[in-house]
């Protein structure tokens, strides 16, 4: 039993951090290595309690949480399904309940980042008297662990029945012409579209914390560190983006199309990538921020989406490399936001139209 838990140990856990690590790297900066101790401290204090206190805060987390999920478990399956892994339906040997334990084991350290932050959050509901909603948190990080590995269980014991295959269909897809500068959007909403999702369930926890918990002290300036960490968060979809349009859009270098027009690819994504955060400034800023001031921070976001798509195009860049990138860009912003936030458009404008242009044909596809 304990050989057949380390055999899936290293194939299943230890490959899942490895190929994520980039990933992890990322979401740790960004929560918990951008501001100082105490700012830390109270940010996920207040976010915490936001969790355990409101209906939409516990429904956002949980929203959250079972996107990760989902990731976790699409990795799993996937992997079960390689052919270097098909010695593992030999586990079908195994009682329905010690298959269940195994993957459980492997759910539950994947899934460990989650069920640490989780102990907190719970912990902070007790103390507060949010029983129900503590209970809620608990029996909900239950269905996704044992659920998770009852669906490897079934992976292992179903090898030999086809797949189910979930297509969707958008009346009039077919019909519609699709423009070459918005190939990129399209990809988004078609392979990327949970991934969105996910952004957009974070962007709106920040937004709600700063208009709706904290409107009496609405600060402007930090709103706009906060935005810029929703912005920037998205850094992973740049990356996916820049993998799409110079892998499986390769063949558009040999077409007559200039280097601002490929630009435009990204821009147009980006446009739609952030339209909801553009919305939500837009409804809830009513009051706290004048309309230059709104279109001055998306614009500063947009900027910052279009600076790592610059660095994407730097030598010898990878996923590992490009996340501490974002962060340094991140960093070098925060620290220039002081001097005014057109200053930091300016500079982020000028150092991606620099880099892109500099190193676009000396990219190696």
């Amino acid at each position: 039993m304990l050989s057949t838990v380390s055999l899936l140990f290293k194939t299943l856990v230890i490959q899942f951090y490895k190929v994520n690590a980039g990933f992890f790297l990322f979401v740790f900066l960004v929560l918990f290595g951008i501001m100082d101790a105490r700012e830390i401290v109270l940010f996920h204090v207040s976010l915490m309690q936001a969790i355990v206190g409101t209906v939409t805060g516990l429904l956002v987390a949980l929203s959250v949480w079972a996107l990760y999920n989902y990731k976790c478990v699409v990795f799993v399956l996937n992997n079960l399904d390689k052919p270097q892994n098909s010695f593992l339906i030999q586990l079908q040997a195994f009682s329905a309940s010690k298959q269940v334990l195994v993957f459980l084991f492997c759910q539950l350290i994947v899934y460990l980042p989650v069920l640490m932050y989780a102990v907190f959050v719970v912990s902070i509901g007790v103390e507060n008297g949010e029983f129900i909603k503590s209970a809620t948190i608990v029996l909900f990080l239950l269905l996704m662990c044992f659920g998770s590995a009852y669906l490897y269980s079934r992976k292992i014991n179903s090898f030999h029945k086809p797949g189910v295959a979930i297509q969707i269909w958008f009346p009039f897809s077919g019909k519609i012409s699709k423009q070459p500068v918005l190939f990129l959007t399209y990809h988004l909403l078609h392979e990327r579209k949970l991934a969105w999702v996910a952004l957009k369930v974070f962007s709106s926890l920040i937004f709600y914390l700063v208009f709706v918990r904290h409107y009496n002290d609405f600060s402007l300036g930090y709103f706009r560190l906060l935005f810029l960490i929703a912005t920037i968060a998205h850094s992973m979809l740049v990356f996916y983006s820049f993998e799409f349009v110079e892998k499986q859009l390769a063949f558009t270098r040999n077409l007559p199309l200039t280097r601002t027009y490929r630009l435009l690819f990204y821009l147009c994504a980006y446009l739609f990538m952030l339209l909801p955060e553009f919305c939500w400034m837009w409804v809830y800023a009513d009051g706290l921020m004048t309309w230059p001031e709104i279109l001055l921070t998306f614009s500063t976001g947009l900027g910052q989406l279009l600076l790592l798509t610059a660095v994407l195009y730097l030598p010898n860049m990878n996923l590992q490399r490009f996340a501490w990138f974002t962060c340094l860009i991140y960093f070098a912003t925060a620290i220039l936001l002081p001097s005014g936030i057109t200053i930091v458009l300016i500079s982020e404008v000028a150092l991606a139209l620099f880099i892109y242009y500099r190193n676009f044909y000396k990219l190696e596809s």
